[in-house]
């Protein structure tokens, strides 16, 4: 399992928006996401998955 920080985030945007994003763009993640006020947190099962959240993610 791998924690992802998650930053720069709109203090309007959702647990649910951060799942359809994750789902769209086919990236697992494991359990809920931890959202605080302009971050989250969430899990990846694996470390192919996490390297493909930050490659994907990284920058926008």
């Amino acid at each position: 399992m791998n924690k992802l920080y998650i930053g720069n985030l709109s203090e309007n945007v959702t647990s649910e928006d951060l799942e359809k994003v994750f789902e769209d763009c086919k990236i697992p993640f494991s359990g809920q996401f931890l959202l605080k006020s302009g971050y989250a947190f969430v899990d990846c099962p694996d470390d192919h998955s996490a390297m493909k959240a930050i490659e994907t993610f990284s920058g926008r």
